[in-house]
């Protein structure tokens, strides 16, 4: 890369919690931005450029990400979530915003779609997921790795990782099998094994690698909070996005959702809610007056004539 990402940055913003309005003290500062890459970076084969990123130390605790003109379109085109939110900022929340940033700004309504759905209330559930998995680690640590002879396996597997990848891969497909019924058994034992085996695993991962604010946080409070928080923020924009045609990134509501942050909120207050938003969502997908996907043809034009122009000024 031998071009000045800054100077060729169109639209820049803040991002995280500052955006929402849901910092605390020693909330790290997040910015999202957009440029216009080099004509040697678009025409010639030397260079290859989607993002630039800046992952702050804990001295500063600044973290920015800058994405090329083209990727941040696609994937605002698939309402990614941390993606879209760019564009609906607050004013307060814009830093630099040149023409070319604002043409995108003026039209930012034409990357929502239905998508919203399965990108906002996806990662929801994901977090979702990760409450409800660290939430059963609190109440029952694992004690030991699990044992093959507890699932009536020999010590020694008799069946290969891709004989098991093939079996699953049939599953998927819901291809006929005629196989014996004790082979069955068996890949059905050793499936279970190995998905016990990287749950254990994974619960070694996250004893290893908590934050020590994080699990100060759930030893407190019976769950990870800060999980808790954006679950909770996510699924509302969800709701909001799908109703009202809207991204409403600085939260009204963040005097809420830091109730929840600080553990105000007990676990199946938030559980609960939750669950009424997935199901909210469900409902309005279906008469959201969204359209299903975004005219992706447009937005490839609109992304080529704020290239082509900002090329020809700047090269």
């Amino acid at each position: 890369m031998n071009f000045d990402v800054d100077a060729r940055t169109i639209l820049l913003c803040r991002a995280g919690s500052h955006a929402y309005g849901t910092n605390i003290a020693g909330s790290d500062e997040d910015f999202r931005g957009i440029c216009v890459k080099s004509r040697d970076a678009y025409f010639g084969f030397t260079q290859r450029f989607e993002q630039f990123e800046h992952m702050g130390s804990k001295s500063d605790g600044i973290d920015k990400v800058i994405f090329a003109l083209e990727k941040f379109a696609s994937l605002a085109a698939d309402c990614n979530p941390n993606i879209i939110e760019t564009l609906f900022v607050d004013e307060s929340d814009v830093i630099k915003c040149d023409e070319f940033g604002q043409r995108l700004r003026d039209v930012r309504d034409a990357f929502l779609s239905k998508k919203a759905k399965f990108t906002f209330a996806g990662y929801a559930h994901a977090q979702l997921h990760r409450i409800k998995t660290h939430k059963a680690w609190l109440m029952n640590p694992i004690k030991d790795p699990p044992d093959r002879r507890t699932f009536g396996l020999s010590d020694t597997s008799a069946v290969s990782k891709s004989e098991l990848g093939a079996y699953d891969s049939m599953l998927e497909q819901k291809l006929d099998m005629d196989l014996p019924k004790s082979v069955v058994t068996l890949f059905t034992k050793e499936k279970a094994y190995q998905a016990a085996k990287l749950h254990y695993e994974q619960y070694l991962g996250w004893v290893k690698s908590r934050n020590p604010a994080r699990a100060e946080l759930e030893a407190k409070f019976g769950y990870d909070t800060k999980h808790g928080m954006h679950l909770i923020r996510l699924m509302r924009m969800c709701v909001e996005i799908l109703r009202d045609c809207m991204v409403n990134v600085k939260r009204l509501d963040f005097e809420d959702l830091l109730d929840i942050r600080y553990g105000r909120r007990v676990y199946e207050s938030v559980i609960e809610e939750a669950e009424a938003l997935e199901a909210l969502c469900e409902q309005l997908y279906l008469t959201s007056k969204l359209r299903r996907e975004p005219d992706r043809e447009m937005l490839s034009s609109l992304v080529v004539n704020i290239a082509t122009d900002y090329l020809s000024i700047f090269g």
